[in-house]
């Protein structure tokens, strides 16, 4: 066997990550090191690994056979690709089993890699690093239920403070009294009431699954997704019931929901948390972020928003001349303030920018179908340090960037149902100044350079560099207009030598 010593050398490695579950194994093929690093491949297999584990902690023979064969077909997926990072982790069933070495070893033969068999608090640890270096959490209470353990973390000022792993999962089979009195030994969750439970799993992502079923929900994107404590519950006495409610409910999930429910109505019921908030973050983004820290070249990541860097990487992919973003969003920069009051807590500057970065994202599509295409673009876009508002409100700004006023597309009714009418307008505004100024440039960043945003009072102020007067023609005119109408300002138009 060949133990793992590849490391990360450069942001442009392929990184293959294996996560060995008691419920099922996956494996991730990541294109770049970056902070956003898009999938290239990913597959999961439902193996049980972790089922029959209790009483005995003994790995189920069947079970193993059934892992191994999953693991030769992704053993023969590595080899394919050149130059290759791999990082392998089991954990629960793996960690568990008095028996693990009947799957370890041969499993390690397989893959010729080392296998890192996780400890209890560094799996809850890389569980809060995989969401909190995405998702902006202040106080807060992270869970992730697995098939053979149930990691809790307690969140803290933005800070883990607390980490305990209990061995319990949706494969159990121990009664609920049983779970119930486990949980109830973690003194600490008698802190979290009022705050947010954030639920990292298939089994919170299958709930959400069966909310945005029942309730109609227009947005499909479950990380953020948000229900109150009395929804959820809702929801869990359904698949409690004598005749279980699974509508909804994933296929492959159908079959554990059940002891699952049991286990997230006992957490609700002892944490007594305010909301459930679902996660789309797992231990595999844990893994990348633990490697982007320590990676030398790509410390300064540490200090930018996760959301911009990832845009950022995202546009890189999308440019026509060259890369005008960030030269846009300090040519509206201007115009941000005047909107600050409409946005209900949204942080405006934060979401321009990342609105701005993002500009280019279909400019190669069919012209009558953009608009539609990028509303729906960033509304499934993988980024998660996004709230749901907070990513509508960048669709419907990017719509508006594309859609302009002739209304080629009716918007998105999605918007109508999480924004409120002044986000809506705000969206629109900073959507028609996004598009007057790449309409004035042609998307070239050097004649950007060569027009200025003011606000004075209720007027908008346009100067422009007599030498790019051929630039701003009747039609950029009537798009400035259009764009300061939108918040019932005035217009002026300056010209300055350059």
């Amino acid at each position: 066997m060949v133990k793992l010593t590849q490391k990360f050398n450069t942001p442009s490695n392929h990184i293959a990550v294996i996560d060995i579950g008691s419920n099922s194994i996956r494996l991730v093929i990541f294109k770049t090191m970056g902070r956003f690093p898009f999938p290239l491949f990913n597959e999961r297999v439902t193996c049980r690994l972790g089922e029959g584990l209790e009483p005995d902690n003994n790995l189920q023979p069947e079970k193993i056979k059934i892992a191994l064969e999953t693991l030769g077909r992704f053993s023969s997926i590595l080899r394919s690709i050149p130059n290759l990072s791999v990082r392998i982790v089991a954990t629960a069933a793996t960690r568990r089993a008095k028996n693990a070495n009947d799957f370890l070893v041969p499993a390690q033969e397989i893959l010729n890699h080392e296998i890192k068999v996780l400890k209890k608090e560094q799996e809850a640890r890389l569980v809060s690093i995989g969401l909190l270096s995405n998702f902006n959490i202040s106080d807060g209470l992270i869970v992730d239920l697995g098939g053979g353990s149930l990691e809790l973390v307690h969140v803290k000022n933005g800070k883990p403070i607390y980490f305990k792993s209990l061995n319990v999962g949706h494969l159990s089979i121990k009664p609920q009294h049983e779970i119930f009195d486990m949980i109830k030994k973690v003194e600490w969750l008698s802190n979290m009431k009022g705050l947010n439970l954030y639920g990292v799993g298939g089994s919170f992502r299958a709930l959400g699954a069966a909310y945005i079923h029942k309730t109609k929900y227009p947005l499909g994107m479950l990380h953020a997704l948000t229900m109150s404590k009395i929804a959820a519950n809702s929801l869990l006495n359904q698949i409690l019931d004598e005749k279980p409610d699974l509508e909804g409910i994933p296929e492959g999930r159908r079959f554990s929901m059940p002891k699952a429910s049991e286990i997230i109505t006992c957490l609700l019921s002892i944490s007594n948390v305010d909301k459930l908030v679902i996660s789309g973050t797992s231990i595999r983004d844990g893994l990348i972020a633990k490697e982007i820290s320590n990676h030398p070249k790509l410390a300064h990541y540490k200090e930018k928003d996760p959301l911009h860097i990832a845009c950022a990487e995202i546009a890189a992919h999308r440019l026509r001349f060259s890369s005008i973003n960030e030269n846009l969003f300090n040519f509206i920069k201007p115009c941000i303030k005047i909107g600050l009051k409409n946005m209900n807590n949204l942080n405006t500057g934060r979401l321009v920018k990342a609105s701005c970065l993002l500009s280019e994202i279909c400019w190669d599509e069919e012209p009558s179908m953009r608009a539609n295409i990028a509303f729906e673009k960033i509304s499934a876009l993988p980024i998660y340090s996004l709230t749901h508002p907070e990513r509508l409100w960048i669709s419907l700004t990017l719509f508006h960037r594309y859609n302009g006023i002739k209304f080629i597309q009716e918007q998105p009714i999605s918007s109508e149902f999480i924004l409120t009418n002044e986000q809506q307008k705000y969206a629109l505004f900073i959507g028609l100044g996004i598009r007057l100024g790449l309409n004035f440039s042609a998307g070239i960043n050097t004649n950007l350079d060569l027009i200025k945003l003011h606000i004075r009072k209720k007027t908008l102020v346009c100067e422009i560099a007599k030498s790019a007067s051929n630039l701003f023609t009747t039609q950029n005119k009537k798009r400035l207009t259009s764009f300061a109408n939108t918040l019932s300002l005035g217009t002026k138009v300056t010209y300055a030598e350059k």
